[in-house]
């Protein structure tokens, strides 16, 4: 006859305890996406979301260092730019120089969007690394990117030109598309998918998840406004929230995409069988 209170029973459950206990005292903080406060449709409670992105940040402050590099590249730019219009002060007789210098503002131009393409990419790497409770890695999160940055570019500027043509012709299609785009990044960094292919995943993950959608893009862009509109320190808080930015969307769309796919894999189960 089985024994209901089996002694080996109850020493599992305290390893796990332990284990658990352990990994909450790690430096590194991990974070399962699937455990939490669900809805009936499996999705988790959007507030826990934010709060999710709040402690990966405040746990992974590391997070931040690629969002530093656009900003000292921006500083280094000014430099040198303002050395050059001195020099075309001094010699103003000189074509070559006025020449030199538009060439130079479109070089920085593209070597800036690339930067910051760069920096998103690898801030959604390590909040990805981070929400699946591995150790955040620069390193890794650099040479994901670096694989990735031509499609992301690519995409990017894309979705750019379509959003730019919405808002010229009769604004209301520019301001869908912007919602609609908004998750291209993480469709590429984490789907690895690129250009139209992109764009209409980007869309029907909007379209799918709407009102969730909404929220979040309406909060990054509020958080941003106002942190932007603190006197002198307004660009250094905007900065620092950029991380916080990038994880609300990156998390957002882990967990519905991880539900969708989930829901179409035991659709396809049942069809199956």
């Amino acid at each position: 006859m089985m024994n209901s209170e089996d002694p080996l029973e109850p020493r599992t459950d305290i390893n796990k305890d332990a284990d658990s206990q352990s990994d909450s005292m790690s430096c590194d903080l991990a974070i399962d996406p699937g455990v939490g406060r669900e809805n009936e449709a499996g999705n988790r409670d959007l507030g826990e979301i934010f709060s999710q992105a709040l402690k990966i940040y405040r746990h992974n402050p590391l997070i931040i260092v690629p969002s530093l590099i656009p900003m000292a590249a921006l500083l280094l730019g000014m430099m040198i730019l303002v050395s050059y219009v001195g020099l075309m002060v001094i010699f103003s007789h000189h074509g070559f120089l006025e020449r030199s210098f538009l060439a130079s503002i479109f070089l920085f131009g593209v070597l800036m969007l690339v930067l910051i393409f760069l920096a998103e990419g690898a801030s959604i790497e390590m909040i990805r690394q981070a929400s699946m409770g591995k150790a955040v890695d620069l390193s890794t999160a650099w040479k994901s990117t670096r694989h990735n940055l031509e499609p992301l570019v690519l995409t990017s500027i894309l979705a750019g030109i379509m959003i730019a043509l919405g808002y010229a012709l009769f604004f209301i299609p520019g301001l869908i598309m912007s919602f609609a785009f908004y998750f291209i990044a993480q469709v590429v960094m984490i789907d690895g998918r690129s250009g139209l292919e992109a764009l209409k995943k980007s869309y029907r993950f909007v379209e799918a998840n709407l009102s969730d959608s909404i929220i979040v893009v309406l909060a990054s862009l509020a958080l941003s406004a106002v942190l932007h509109s603190v006197p002198i320190i307004g660009p250094l808080l905007g900065l620092i929230s950029l991380p916080y930015i990038y994880a609300l969307a990156t998390l957002l769309y882990i967990d519905r995409s991880r539900v969708r796919e989930g829901s179409i894999k035991m659709q396809r189960d049942v069809d199956i069988s």
